[in-house]
């Protein structure tokens, strides 16, 4: 098993695809975001690159998806930060500061879509898109409206729509 630290900083690339970024978003140098995302790729045996501007793993990503399930699982059961896309919404007051137990991060210049494919790899816990914008087929995954100005929802996976710690943020922004 790879550490959170490790993990987060090379799945914060792939989610944010900026190191500053995710230097900010974890805490962390970005010279130990570089240093960790290296680490970790070396460990699962698979390479992290850029390709057209955007970072995209190479390799067999068997044990990739096995660590993030299990950190994943982690962070539902309330022993780390959740993560979630806000996309156009970072410096909105619902989310800056991000609700309590929540990392909230908007990736740089990229559609609704890596949004939702960030979520399907398990690397973020749920995606706030304009309703909009979603895709037509959402297999396995769940959309919960939210009743906010905007035209907006909450896009996480079917296992977790009804978790608590999910349910709690849309009822707090619901409520704002």
């Amino acid at each position: 098993m790879v550490s959170l630290d490790l993990l987060s900083s090379l799945d914060g690339l792939l989610w944010l695809q900026s190191g500053s970024k995710v230097g900010a978003l974890f805490q962390q140098h970005q010279t130990t975001v570089s240093r960790n995302q290296k680490k970790c790729a070396q460990v699962l045996g698979i390479t992290l690159g850029k390709y057209k501007n955007k970072w995209e793993t190479h390799g067999d990503l068997t044990l990739l998806q096995l660590e993030r399930k299990v950190h994943q699982a982690a962070r539902m059961q309330g022993k780390s930060r959740l993560r979630i896309e806000v996309n156009r919404w970072l410096d909105s007051s619902l989310f800056n500061p991000p609700p309590s137990g929540w990392i909230a991060g908007a990736t740089n210049n990229l559609s609704a879509l890596h949004g939702i494919q960030c979520l399907k790899e398990h690397i973020i816990d749920a995606c706030l898109c304009p309703l909009t914008e979603l895709p037509p087929k959402l297999q396995d995954l769940a959309v919960i409206p939210l009743h906010i100005n905007a035209e907006v929802g909450f896009v996480v996976l079917q296992q977790y729509a009804h978790q608590e710690r999910i349910l709690n943020l849309i009822n707090t922004l619901e409520q704002t």
